[in-house]
């Protein structure tokens, strides 16, 4: 899937699914992804990474009704250790929606409570990206 496509997919399917985990190699373009679908969602305020402040949080509309994008960067944490800090609650709320860079090391804790979530694997090879898609219906 080209990256086009990929980003009008994962807006066509908020806010009914509203956790995405961003999976691949550092510098596969996981914060790039973000930030082409923040300006599809129309956010206007510069998207930074997360790396260092771990969670940037912009407001957006669609339909008229105020949502919250969550942008995380899990690589130098343990998911135990973002989970203390609030985000357990979050994940629960319907006005939340999440791009969780490093997110594979949150599976367990959204499996095991019934969380859905949506996997957005970036495969890098030279210059090119390509993406798989792969939903989880618990």
């Amino acid at each position: 899937m080209r990256g086009e496509e990929l980003v009008s997919n994962i807006v066509s399917l908020i806010p009914k699914k509203r956790i995405f985990l961003l999976e691949g190699e550092l510098g596969a373009g996981k914060t790039f992804l973000v930030k082409k679908i923040c300006k599809a969602l129309k956010i206007k305020e510069p998207i930074l990474s997360p790396t260092f402040i771990l969670w940037q949080k912009y407001e957006f509309k669609i339909d008229d009704k105020k949502l919250f994008l969550n942008h995380l960067d899990l690589y130098r944490v343990r998911a135990s250790d973002i989970l203390k800090i609030g985000l357990r609650n979050e994940l629960f709320n319907k006005n939340n929606i999440f791009l969780i860079e490093w997110g594979e090391k949150l599976k367990r804790f959204l499996k095991k409570n019934s969380l859905k979530f949506v996997v957005i694997k970036i495969i890098r090879s030279h210059s090119k990206r390509s993406y798989l898609l792969k939903n989880y219906e618990l």
